[in-house]
């Protein structure tokens, strides 16, 4: 038993019961940003309920990726990122743009501002914005939820920059400095290829990997992290509260400045530790269901900015002025639905792929995992 669940505690697969629910989460915040339940003034229900934490769950989406981090040659880092990130949002960016047009058109009715509509859309995968921005003179539109993986890639980039540029024991403070960096551009002008907010996920990252590299996943508790995460979210609310705003990373924006930054990981690392220990105690349908979801969080993730970017949801929502309550679940159920049918489509295709195909996949993936496989 021992054994067992030390090795739960050492793969992946021990983040897909978090990935699940942080993307039904995601999914639910993203819709709630079309409906306002205002409580009389301030921030509204939705805005505190799900908002004031948002960019702390963000946070802890890249702690749980920088658990796989190894420093290797930059050179290689490049490559791996580029590998992993440039098919899914290279497609993603065409079908977003295709699907705009042809819905902006049966919307609309004008092919000549559709096809202007939906080159703002393409533009911005290109450009790698998280936030529509003026480039050229144009408004270009975002890349939508796509700056994640821009982010990640690039922060995972930078920190590998920094494990090899500086000895292991002043990487504390080059990661501070470089979120701190990242932080200032934001306030200055929108980098392309969300480079601003690469630079802020870092401490993220590092965060991950001495996660593993300590091994805290493998200890009974950490005394010392709740206290600390409790403290973290009372002065995240209080900021939240006293400015009438919430984080947005996106958006380069957060309420403490860079010290949000780190607040944020400290939650983040807090929500990651009580999601694995969960994951190792619970077993049943539902907790299965959710770490297929997790399991599957890639092409959710890639799904869910084809359909945000792409449908005009805003003409769902004011259908709904006069019951917003009514009008959020109805459209996060139809956002679900579309989504599973997108998922059931890619299991689909992958499934009649050609052996051959197939057979030349699994060869190379056997061949990754024998060149980086870990030593003991």
């Amino acid at each position: 038993m021992k054994g067992t669940k030390t090795r739960s505690v050492n793969t992946l697969g021990m983040f897909d019961l978090f990935k699940g629910i942080g993307m039904a989460t995601v999914i639910l915040s993203h819709t709630a940003e079309g409906y306002a339940l205002n409580v009389g003034g301030g921030l509204s229900v939705t805005t505190f309920l799900i908002f004031i934490y948002r960019e702390a769950l963000m946070s802890a989406f890249y702690i749980a990726s920088g658990y796989g981090f190894r420093k290797r040659s930059v050179g290689k880092c490049v490559q791996q990122q580029l590998r992993g990130i440039l098919p899914p949002f290279l497609y993603t960016a065409l079908a977003t743009a295709g699907l705009h047009l042809v819905l902006h058109h049966h919307f609309f009715g004008s092919w000549e501002v559709a096809v202007a509509e939906s080159e703002r859309v393409l533009a911005g995968f290109l450009l790698g914005l998280p936030h529509t921005s003026d480039y050229f003179g144009l408004s270009i539109f975002s890349c939508g939820p796509m700056w994640y993986l821009l982010t990640l890639a690039v922060g995972w980039i930078i920190l590998d920059i920094l494990f090899n540029a500086f000895p292991e024991r002043y990487i504390p403070c080059a990661v501070a400095v470089t979120a701190v960096l990242g932080w200032g551009t934001c306030l200055v002008w929108e980098l392309p290829f969300c480079l601003s907010q690469g630079m802020t996920v870092v401490p993220y990252l590092y965060i991950g990997h001495i996660l593993k590299k300590r091994r805290w996943l493998e200890q009974p508790r950490l005394p010392w992290l709740f206290p600390a995460a409790a403290v973290c979210m009372a002065i995240a609310a209080a900021g939240s509260i006293l400015s009438g705003t919430t984080d947005n990373m996106s958006m380069g924006e957060w309420t403490l400045g860079p010290v949000g930054i780190f607040v944020n990981g400290v939650i983040g690392l807090w929500i990651v530790s009580l999601f694995v220990r969960l994951s190792t105690r619970v077993e049943n349908p539902v907790t299965h269901f959710l770490e297929g979801v997790g399991r599957r969080s890639l092409n959710i993730f890639c799904l869910h900015t084809v359909e945000l970017t792409a449908v005009p949801w805003y003409l769902f929502a004011a259908q709904f002025a006069a019951s917003p309550l009514v009008g959020l679940l109805a459209q996060y159920v139809l956002r679900c639905c579309i989504i599973a049918a997108g998922c059931l489509l890619l299991e689909l295709r992958k499934r009649i792929t050609p052996p051959r195909a197939q057979k030349a996949r699994l060869e190379r993936r056997r061949e990754r995992v024998q060149r980086y496989v870990a030593r003991h």
